[in-house]
Parts: structure tokens; C-alpha cells; sequence
């Protein structure tokens, strides 16, 4: 009997279990973190030692109906000079509506499923609240949304022209002065293209509300922040803000001394740096904060965070900080479109030129010598031979099995030792090694892609990996010495 009642127990007990779900938002007006619970109907605020205290209960009435998924997240969103918080559930788009003024609690849509909008981008324009991009149902959308207060239903916005394939994890801006957005490098994946690997694209778009219409206008070209958004994962963009004025954000390398902050204004597309060479901030990393221990807190351009290790001789166990005055004392390194100088005009021209003026130097004082000119050529097979322990693993695993069917996918993975992550995870680093080894053999083959996915004899839907038959010959070589 004590058994039956202990499985009752086991089974029943954890469906009335909640998970937390809190809303975090800073105060404009007092500089403190709050934070919401939704399953208690309360607030609490960050004290001087870093403790959650009671701030206030929230009322409900009859007609507030929570929908909660388990594993929530939450974005946040304040009226400029309001006493609303506007809560919004991601994946779902329900809203939550806050008011400081009364401390009520209320649900704002009639949503009843779950959507394609996590991390999309959400703004006022005037008194409507719009929704843009975001991915669900296994991919990214670049979809225009509002919230239509009659219906209590979300709207699409109809558009044309040339759109961004996919919103996701980018940055996005409203201009209410414009009535435009603008957006750039955003990420886009779909499960049915290119094995949903998730595309950068470094493109710069901008909608317009009056024409509903799309257009781009450029790429980015700047030398030193196209690389650095290249190498920034999706994951660390979630750290990413947008002041109002300016995006931030800093290197994904920049973990402790001295810090280094971008910032971009969209509306004019200036870059300018930062650097904290009198380590005021070196206890700040933006990418730090993480959804179970929050030590930092934005709104607009004030941010506040959470010293982990206070020093013991002041009292302050914060930091508070303005980045647009930030931003006042940044220096200015150029424009987002800005080529690098190895692809501007006047070094193409001044290329042109040496060009020219050499070759009538030689025409002049050289005869065509035709045993000179074989020396010139580049002998591809002398370049260094520098390949990583892996890539040479798996070169010679795709060598061994070259004249049966190739390697498969299963022993690829196995060499790259991600047989244990996610599908999507093992596509996305198993496209990404194939192709930084072919990156680092071009020189030596001359051919762009040393290694190819080919179709399986035996079952055409099944990929395997073998190497380029021309450049075989040279690469057995190469491994057999």
C-alpha cells in the first residue's frame, strides 16, 4: 500500500509544479532592477546586496487567463514616460501588461497557439505594438506583425520589394522621425535548403512604412566589424542592445581587462570604438549575464550591473552606466559601408598605374623570354603543407574508403567527435570543418573544393565525402610522406 501511495505521489506531484517565470525590467526613474513573477503576481526588487525583496503585489481579475510554456523567456518593453510594462512571451507573442500606477495585472491578446517569433524584434510605433521576424516551426521569418487592440489578435503588414530571407538574432531599429527600420547582418535558416544551416547575411535593408516597401541599401564592407560579426555566434548576439541611438556590443573575446565597445548608428551608419584603457568597466561583460543568474539589466541606453566581487572598501555593489556618453568619448573609424583598402578606388588605381608603368619599363628594356616566363609561374605543389591533427584525420579517413563508396556521414561525425550533439549542431560543424579544409588546401591544390559530397551508390539519398579527383593524386602524396 505505502508503494501505491508513493508512486501516486511520484507521478501526480510534479504536474502541479510551476517553473519560474520572471520578467526582469530597469527603472528609468530610480535606476533599480525589478523583477515580475508571473506565477505569484508580484515584484520584487534588487537590493544593495544583491537579494530579490519585495516591492509589491499585482492584482488580477476574472479575465486574466496566463498561458505559460515550461522553459519561457520573456522580453521586455517600455512606453517612452509610461508606468506600463509590456511583457511579451517569446515563441507565442501573448501579451502581459503591467501598471505601476495600480500594480494590475493583465493579458492583453487572445493568442491560443504557439508562434514563429522568438527573439523577434518588438517596438511602438505611436500607440501600436509591432513584431518583426524571428524563428519557430523550423526556420527564420522576415514577417512584418502588429497587434490589432479590437481582434486582441496579431496582424501581418503586407510589403514588397527586396526583404531580408530571414530575421533572426540581427540588428534592427525603428526610426520614428523616418517611419522607417532598418536592419543588417541577420541570420536566416530553413530545415528544407541547405540542411538548415543557419546563412549570414551582411546585407542593409530598410523598410519603409509609407511605401511599404523593402529596398536595400548596401552591404556591410568595413574591414573590422564585418569580421568581427562573422565570428560572433548567434548565441552571443542575444547580448547585443540597442540604446535608442546606437547598437553595442564588444568582441566575443572580450572577457576581462581591458574592454572594447562598437558602437553603430544606424541612421547615419558611423562605426566608433571605445576603448577602456582606464579599466572603469573591466568587471562588465555583456555577454556574462545568463537567464538563470542575471547580472545585467538595460533600458535604453542605461545599463546596470551586478558586481560579482564588490570591493570591500566602497560601499557600491553596482554599476550604473549611460553608453550614449559612452559613446560621446568613442572614437570615429569609419562608415559600415566602407571598403577596406585593398578594394578602394584609389588603391585599384594606384595599382593601375604601377602596373602600366612597369609593363613599358619591361618592353622597353626586357626581351620576352619564354624559360623566364615558366619561372615565374607559381608551383602550387611547393606551398607549405599545414594542415591540424583533425583535418589530416579526415582526410585520410576519406582517402581509405575513396575507391569503395566514400566516407559517410556517421564516420565524419565520429572523427569530429559530435556524435553526441544535436542534429542541427552536427550539420552546422560538420559543414563548417569540410569547408575550412578545403579553405586551407586550395592553395595547395588549386581547386576550391578538395573535398565532395557525392550521392551514395547504393541509396542516393545518403551522402558520403570523398576527395576531388583532381587534386587525388597530389594529396596521396602528401599523406604518404
Amino acid at each position: 500500500m505505502k508503494l501505491f501511495w508513493f508512486i501516486l505521489f511520484f507521478f501526480l506531484v510534479p504536474g502541479f509544479i510551476k517553473a519560474n517565470q520572471f520578467a526582469y525590467f530597469l527603472s528609468s526613474k530610480d535606476h533599480h532592477a525589478y523583477r515580475i513573477d508571473l506565477v505569484k503576481n508580484e515584484i520584487a526588487r534588487l537590493d544593495s546586496n544583491s537579494n530579490w525583496a519585495f516591492f509589491n503585489s499585482l492584482k488580477t481579475d476574472s479575465t486574466y487567463h496566463p498561458d505559460f510554456m515550461k522553459t519561457a523567456e520573456f522580453t521586455v518593453l517600455q512606453n517612452t514616460n509610461s508606468n506600463i510594462i509590456y511583457i511579451f512571451q517569446e515563441c507565442t507573442n501573448q501579451i502581459y501588461v503591467v501598471d505601476l500606477t495600480n500594480f494590475k495585472l493583465m493579458r492583453k491578446d487572445e493568442t491560443y497557439y504557439r508562434g514563429d517569433n522568438c527573439f523577434a524584434y518588438r517596438f511602438f510605433r505611436g500607440d501600436k505594438m509591432y513584431s518583426l521576424g524571428g524563428y519557430g516551426f523550423w526556420r527564420t521569418n522576415n514577417h512584418l506583425i502588429y497587434f490589432d487592440t479590437k481582434t486582441k489578435e496579431w496582424e501581418s503588414v503586407n510589403a514588397e520589394g527586396q526583404a531580408p530571407s530571414g530575421m533572426y538574432h540581427g540588428f534592427v531599429s525603428y526610426f520614428p522621425e523616418k517611419d522607417v527600420i532598418i536592419s543588417f547582418s541577420n541570420y536566416s535558416t530553413d530545415v528544407s535548403t541547405n540542411y538548415g544551416i543557419l546563412q549570414l547575411d551582411q546585407t542593409i535593408y530598410q523598410f519603409s512604412f509609407f511605401t511599404k516597401t523593402w529596398t536595400k541599401l548596401g552591404k556591410i564592407t568595413h574591414p573590422v566589424i564585418r569580421q568581427i560579426l562573422e565570428d560572433y555566434s548567434y548565441h552571443d548576439r542575444r547580448h547585443l542592445f540597442y540604446t535608442g541611438k546606437y547598437f553595442v556590443f564588444e568582441t566575443s573575446s572580450n572577457r576581462n581587462g581591458i574592454h572594447t565597445y562598437y558602437f553603430i548608428n544606424p541612421r547615419t551608419l558611423e562605426v566608433l570604438e571605445y576603448k577602456d584603457l582606464e579599466l572603469k568597466y573591466a568587471r562588465i561583460a555583456l555577454g556574462a549575464s545568463q537567464p538563470q543568474n542575471l547580472s545585467i539589466f538595460i533600458h535604453g541606453p542605461w545599463l546596470l550591473n551586478v558586481l560579482q566581487n564588490p570591493n570591500p572598501e566602497s560601499p557600491d555593489s553596482f554599476l550604473y552606466i549611460n553608453f550614449d556618453d559612452l559613446a560621446a568619448n568613442a572614437t570615429f573609424i569609419g562608415f559600415l559601408t566602407d571598403l577596406p583598402w585593398y578594394q578602394s578606388d584609389w588603391f585599384f588605381a594606384s595599382v593601375l598605374i604601377t602596373l602600366v608603368s612597369l609593363l613599358i619599363l619591361l618592353m622597353r628594356k626586357i626581351k620576352p623570354n619564354s624559360s623566364h616566363k615558366e619561372a615565374l609561374k607559381p608551383h602550387i605543389q611547393e606551398v607549405k603543407w599545414d594542415i591540424d591533427p583533425t583535418s589530416l584525420r579526415l582526410l585520410q579517413a576519406i582517402l581509405t574508403n575513396q575507391n569503395t563508396d566514400g566516407a559517410t556521414i556517421d564516420e565524419v561525425n565520429r572523427i569530429l567527435d559530435i556524435e553526441n550533439v544535436a542534429f542541427d549542431s552536427q550539420r552546422y560543424r560538420r559543414s563548417s570543418m569540410i569547408n575550412q579544409v578545403n579553405q586551407t588546401l586550395a592553395l595547395l591544390t588549386g581547386e576550391k573544393n578538395s573535398i565532395i559530397r557525392v550521392n551514395s551508390e547504393e541509396d542516393r539519398r545518403q551522402k558520403r565525402y570523398k576527395i576531388n579527383p583532381n587534386c587525388l593524386t597530389l594529396l596521396q602524396s602528401k599523406l604518404n610522406n
